[in-house]
């Protein structure tokens, strides 16, 4: 009993002590609530699958228990603690749709109007290696790195262009360029790391890859694979054919490489790996020199690529903290409120029998605090309203335990036997009944767990800590604190008054 107190109030202060204390959700705390449109229209299942990704992506980067849900043809996005519109808005800006395009030349794409040719090469230029970086069977390798211009090309300064475009020694310096015959829809695009891309016509798009099968990988560096779909595999590999072969709409960009297929998210090359094989079947691995966070983002990218249809924000909306403090106050009182006239109730039919529900329900309470912080630092679950109405049902759930175990110690009193005798009898005939219950009340917690989203979700996340918090309090406190009442002479005073019939008293 002392250990169980203790090892409680251990937690609790460090929970305190390190700042680990439950994190609250949008209806407690604040934040924003964003509402997502598709841009074309879109039907019901396609809504779904884009929810779910949302979700996964929201979690990923570390947002506690964001509520995604389909609301129509809108799907809801609630982000608690959130406080920026800004930031709420780039967080759920994960739905560009990813495009596949060939690598060509920078000779092929079209020269900004107005811009001259340097003679000397750019400071920062990074060669791609001459000889081919090995890599898996199966996969296509990111090279070292992309010609750069002094600029990126919305930025660059009116007398400078990649120098890739014509010889140096062809124009004389400063002097216009006059424009190459270029390839139809091929055109300049920024990539992740400042430099610039000549790329081709997209000709293919994310879905060709299993929703939700790209991660990352660890052999002789970071790398991601991902899964291609039974119908995205033929598209793929016609792409992947035209950049092995190095065909004039899929050329090798640097001497002894072969074609690359550029990885393009909202107009931003994310990568852009050099094919090592003309056929792939199943999955694509990508390797290179990724560091894990670019192994990681490159993974995000091509699962976010799996959305059936693009949707942009229509509506932010920002959920005041006060209004979230004034529902947890609310809430609080409600629940101290029904705990109080329970407890009232208890003392007058247990007499002092009732200060073990009291201790046991303190000692309850904060183990479901601890548990509440520990949960928060470990996962992205927050504390919600309906996490709150968990709790207080869970409340109903622990008094029916000390119900259970009392009445069958008043029975045993009615058969004549002391105090001092009936508590461990009693106790071992009731433990199987309590423990069968809150097991049925955890089973039903994780079924709705695993089968809900949401608030639902975090309902049934409570109501099943504090049933496992129920069951180690009554055995660990509930159990020897009676025993050692019992052994009293106060208790034994009381033999009659708990032990009188009621009914023909």
């Amino acid at each position: 009993m002392i250990g169980v107190v203790l090892i409680v109030i251990t937690t609790i202060g460090y929970s305190v002590a390190s700042g680990n204390t439950p994190i609250l959700g949008l209806d407690l705390q604040g934040g924003v609530s964003v509402i997502l449109a598709p841009v074309e229209p879109a039907d019901e299942s396609d809504l779904i699958v884009i929810r779910d990704l949302i979700r996964d992506e929201l979690e990923r980067q570390g947002i506690a228990e964001p509520d995604v849900r389909v609301q129509g043809q809108t799907i809801v996005v609630d982000l608690p603690g959130v406080r920026d519109q800004s930031e709420a808005l780039s967080a759920v800006d994960v739905s560009g749709v990813v495009e596949l395009r060939p690598v060509l030349n920078f000779a092929d794409c079209p020269v900004p109007e107005g811009t001259t040719q340097t003679t000397t090469p750019p400071a920062n230029d990074v060669e791609a290696p001459t000889t081919v970086p090995t890599a898996p069977s199966g996969s296509v390798v990111e090279p070292s790195g992309l010609r750069r211009p002094t600029a990126p090309v919305d930025t660059a300064p009116t007398d400078t262009v990649p120098t890739d475009t014509v010889p140096t020694d062809a124009v004389p310096t400063d002097a216009p360029i006059i424009a190459a015959p270029t390839t139809t829809g091929a055109e300049l695009l920024p990539s992740r790391d400042g430099s610039v891309v000549c790329v081709g016509p997209a000709q293919g798009t994310g879905e060709v890859f299993e929703r939700g099968s790209a991660e990352l990988t660890l052999d002789q560096g970071f790398g991601v694979a991902v899964n291609l779909r039974g119908d995205g595999q033929a598209t793929w590999n016609s792409l992947a054919s035209q950049c092995y072969n190095a065909e004039p709409t899929c050329p090798s960009t640097q001497p002894g490489l072969r074609g690359q297929i550029a990885i393009v998210l909202d107009s931003v090359v994310q990568s852009a790996p050099q094919v090592n094989q003309p056929n792939f079947t199943d999955s694509v691995a990508i390797t290179g020199d990724f560091s894990r966070d670019e192994g990681s983002e490159l993974a995000a990218v091509l699962n976010r690529g799996a959305f059936p249809v693009e949707v942009v924000a229509q509506e932010a909306r920002t959920v005041s903290a006060s209004a979230g403090s004034d529902a947890l106050q609310a809430a609080i009182i409600a629940g101290l409120v029904g705990v109080l006239f329970v407890l009232v109730l208890l003392v007058a039919y247990y007499r002092s029998l009732a200060i073990v529900i009291v201790g046991g329900i303190i000692v309850w309470a904060g183990m479901v605090y601890a548990m509440a912080a520990l949960v928060s630092g470990w996962t992205n679950y927050a504390l919600s309203l309906a996490g709150v109405t968990g709790i207080i049902v869970a409340i109903g759930v622990t008094v029916d335990t000390y119900v259970v175990f009392f009445e069958r110690i008043k029975d045993e009193l009615r058969s004549g036997r002391t105090i001092k005798n009936a508590a461990p009898r009693s106790f071992k005939m009731t433990w199987r009944t309590i423990w069968s219950a809150d097991v049925v009340s955890l089973i039903g917690a994780l079924v709705l767990f695993s089968l809900s989203v949401g608030s639902v979700r975090g309902f049934a996340l409570y109501l099943g800590l504090t049933t496992v918090c129920d069951l180690l309090v009554c055995y660990f406190f509930t159990r020897p604190a009676v025993l050692l009442l019992a052994g009293t002479r106060r208790l034994a005073k009381q033999e009659k008054l708990l032990g009188m019939n009621v009914a023909t008293a």
